[in-house]
């Protein structure tokens, strides 16, 4: 990220896994948070996620040294604890926050620090969009069939 402001990030790990019908592979997984760690490396990250996303992914999340909020499995547990940490990030002085998810529910967020968005291109919501100051898209992968199961 560009130099002159004070960089946090925070991470929805469920709108980083789901992909189309399902979610993403191991593999997958794998590139898609080297591709995050690129933009967020020497930042102060928050990981929110519930327990059953956080179990298939949970040693490659080990890996990233990052910190870590587990919620419970309720629709927007994941938005809501981080836009909870971005406030306290920007409390301490912080002015850019990355937010790796495309939910319209970090829009609030714009009022006080510039948004850096990484997503899925076909995750981001409009008004994110249109809030956000830069938008970088994750990296795509081509359907393959997967096994029932």
């Amino acid at each position: 990220m560009s130099a002159g402001g004070r960089f946090a990030a925070i991470l929805d790990l469920e709108n980083v896994a789901i992909m189309n019908d399902g979610r993403v592979s191991q593999s997958e997984m794998r590139v898609l948070l080297s591709a995050i760690g690129v933009r967020v490396s020497g930042m102060p990250v928050r990981v929110a996620t519930g327990v059953n996303v956080l179990r298939t992914y949970m040693d490659l999340i080990g890996l990233q040294r990052w910190g870590l909020t587990l919620v419970e499995t309720e629709p927007d547990a994941a938005d809501n604890a981080l836009c909870d940490t971005a406030r306290d990030f920007i409390r301490y002085g912080v002015t850019d926050i990355v937010v790796v998810s495309g939910d319209r529910a970090f829009v609030r967020l714009a009022a006080h620090a510039r948004l850096h968005v990484i997503c899925h291109a076909d995750h981001l919501s409009k008004a994110l969009r249109l809030a956000a100051t830069t938008v970088t898209y994750l990296p795509e992968f081509r359907p393959t069939a997967r096994a029932a199961g």
